[in-house]
């Protein structure tokens, strides 16, 4: 099976649309996923997803499944910069977005996919619990797709056979910083050791194959991340 996961377009954040120049990215978009053979298609609930979505949608006339967990990661932390000595105040602020001198003092935990969530940064707004709702709706898309996740490997569920899996396409529209937990979740990395590394910028495709491995098991390979190639009509742009 194959998956890709897509950020949505470059971003009118203020009427939760895209820009000019998003509209031309969605459509450059599409027509790279025109040439792949797509057999189910989820989306965010949130309004620059679906736009980004659209003009393949309307190609093609197919019809997403919109699922809620698919919204921007909607928690924040409060970084404890006073406390460790790093800043006069503490400063609220994205997952994804965590100051890098808090990061590096507190790496051991930080890059640790069991232990990261101890930090005191992720209490107040429940990151964790947050966290665990993405990835048990990930891994419930899995098995609606024939693959069941089982630590670091997958089993068929017998919803399709094995001809029919390998054959098999499914695309997420979401966003930047849900993507990236999503891929952390996939690829078994703390998520803030994975928020703190990577970027994806607009319509950027992540591809990632579930293939056979020994025993009739299956196991995730990430042949690409953040794929901006279609752009090049338009230039690529890179932003923080």
């Amino acid at each position: 099976m194959k998956l890709y996961i897509i950020r949505h377009g470059d971003p009118d954040y203020v009427h939760d649309t895209l820009t000019e120049r998003g509209w031309q990215e969605a459509e450059l978009l599409s027509e790279r996923l025109l040439r792949e053979k797509i057999d189910k298609i989820y989306l965010s609930p949130l309004g620059r997803a679906q736009a980004t979505a659209k003009p393949y949608l309307e190609k093609t006339g197919m019809e997403g499944e919109t699922l809620d967990f698919l919204r921007e990661f909607p928690r924040g932390v409060v970084m404890p910069l006073r406390e460790e000595g790093l800043g006069e105040e503490d400063r609220r602020g994205c997952p994804w977005d965590v100051d890098l001198r808090l990061f590096e003092k507190n790496a051991d935990i930080l890059t640790d996919e069991e232990r990261w969530s101890e930090h005191k940064m992720y209490d107040p707004d429940d990151v964790e619990a947050e966290v665990n709702k993405v990835k048990a709706g990930f891994d419930k898309i899995m098995e609606d797709n024939g693959l069941k996740r089982v630590g670091y490997h997958y089993e068929l569920t017998g919803k399709y056979t094995k001809e029919e899996l390998n054959d098999r396409t499914v695309a997420i529209f979401c966003h930047m910083g849900l993507g990236s937990l999503l891929l952390a979740h996939i690829a078994h990395i703390a998520p803030p050791h994975f928020w703190q590394e990577f970027r994806f910028m607009p319509t950027s495709v992540s591809t990632i194959f579930f293939v056979p491995a020994a025993g009739g098991l299956y196991q995730s390979k990430i042949f690409a991340i953040g794929d901006t190639t279609h752009l090049t009509p338009i230039g690529l742009t890179y932003r923080w």
